[in-house]
């Protein structure tokens, strides 16, 4: 078996000769090939995706770049593996020298490629997007729209259901975010093809929820936050982060939320907590991973208080949280930043508004959906998300901020649900500040 095949086999001991090998001879006849071979290993998960996000941790984008920028600089040429390095650069987050790069390439790739030069547009937009250029975003995809459904048939193929699906998602969620909730609707209702596609199905609910009862936080009954009144809560469920995650986060709470709130672990194992930190037995609960995170919805969970912040484990506050008082509970939650959807990492809730996402599961969903918060969405899909500067993913954020750039940003809290974690930031703000 080649070095090659042993490589995409998953061999680990092939993939340390080969980059010994290219670390030694850098123009060795096979180079390309052994470099395109370690960038999918870095890249894709190890196992079924379905895995309640353990295996994700295998994955290695900043491994997969190095080797990228090197097949690029090498091989400018092939558009292809251009857009691939454009997007691992998305992935980590620089996405100022992503925008550059696709710049470029939409320049160099010819009028008669338009499948390529679409997806290259919809990548510009997204970035846009990402950096909180709404408005652009939107042009360029509504331009699009215009450009590729011309070149069309009258039936979209699986692939154009797919591409178009996810780029009408993104842009009637720009419409929903900007409080447009009629517009997104007509946005999706107009579509000339009829296209089933979960995010779209989802920002279809959501458009139509907002426009038929309004925020939750806009209701007579929603309440202002109470930190006196306030249980903040994380959830540790098997063996993929220990208790020190949950002790730093604990720490890190301390130090820039005010008020009397209480801290608590829901848990199957509370070996190692600081005794600060109350814990919640969930060690007979049937979900596992992040599934877990139901428990925070049942009535019956053993809570001190009627409001809940919670936090992943996987989250680093860098900032004052008081501004969770300025908010009423029915339920705020994080909007991804990349996809049309919810992102659980961080959430704010009344536990009797948010009790329908524990009453009305069934266990189909764990067949049918990927994780907790594309179940919240079906189940809830027309409450609150947090404002977009306090509350961050870690790659919507340039890798290299220092801490005075970090704080222009004015986030409060950065979350990391995919890699790097926490741990494996070794220099700059985040060890400063995840202690």
């Amino acid at each position: 078996m080649s070095l090659i095949e042993r490589i995409l086999g998953g061999d680990p001991e092939a993939v340390g000769e080969a980059e010994t090998l290219l670390r030694d001879f850098p123009d060795t006849e096979n180079g390309f090939e052994l470099r395109r071979a370690l960038v999918r290993n870095y890249i894709n998960w190890k196992g079924a995706r379905r895995d309640a996000g353990v295996n994700d941790l295998e994955r290695d984008s900043e491994a997969a770049l190095r080797h990228m920028r090197l097949l690029h600089a090498a091989h400018p040429e092939i558009h292809g593996l251009t857009h691939q390095f454009s997007s691992l650069l998305i992935e980590t987050g620089r996405h100022g020298e992503a925008l550059r790069v696709l710049e470029e390439l939409l320049e160099a790739v010819p009028a008669k490629s338009l499948g390529l030069r679409m997806t290259i547009l919809d990548s510009i937009a997204r970035v846009h997007a990402v950096q909180g250029r709404s408005g652009r975003a939107a042009a360029l995809f509504e331009e699009i729209f215009s450009t590729a459904l011309a070149a069309c048939g009258p039936v979209l193929d699986e692939n154009q259901q797919t591409f178009f699906g996810s780029v009408l998602a993104r842009l009637a969620r720009i419409r929903v975010n900007a409080g447009d909730h009629a517009e997104a609707v007509r946005v999706i209702e107009d579509f000339p093809h009829k296209i089933d596609l979960a995010p779209l199905n989802n920002t279809l609910n959501r458009a139509r929820a907002l426009l038929r009862d309004g925020l939750p936080s806009q209701g007579p009954d929603a309440r202002p936050v109470d930190l006196d009144q306030l249980t903040v809560a994380c959830v540790k469920h098997g063996t993929k982060y220990g208790a020190d995650y949950v002790n730093r986060l604990y720490a890190m709470v301390r130090r820039h939320l005010p008020g009397d709130w209480r801290f608590v672990c829901l848990t199957d194992d509370a070996e190692g907590l600081r005794p600060e930190i109350g814990v919640i037995d969930i060690s007979d609960r049937p979900l596992q991973g992040w599934w877990a995170k139901l428990a925070l919805f049942d009535p019956q969970t053993p809570f001190a208080d009627r409001t809940i912040f919670y936090l992943d484990l996987d989250t680093v506050v860098v900032g004052d949280l008081g501004f969770i008082a300025d908010l009423k509970a029915g339920f705020h939650i994080l909007e991804h930043s990349f996809n049309p959807g919810f992102n659980s990492s961080v959430m704010l809730f009344d536990r009797a508004f948010a009790a329908p996402v524990h009453d009305r599961f069934t266990r189909s969903a764990l067949d049918r959906l990927t994780g907790d918060q594309d179940w919240i969405e079906e189940c809830l899909p027309g409450i609150d998300i947090f404002p977009r500067s306090p509350v961050r993913i870690y790659k919507s954020l340039e890798p290299d901020l220092d801490s005075a750039g970090l704080a222009r940003t004015g986030a409060r809290i950065v979350t990391f649900p995919t890699v790097p974690k926490p741990h494996q930031v070794r220099s700059g703000w985040v060890p400063e500040h995840w202690r």
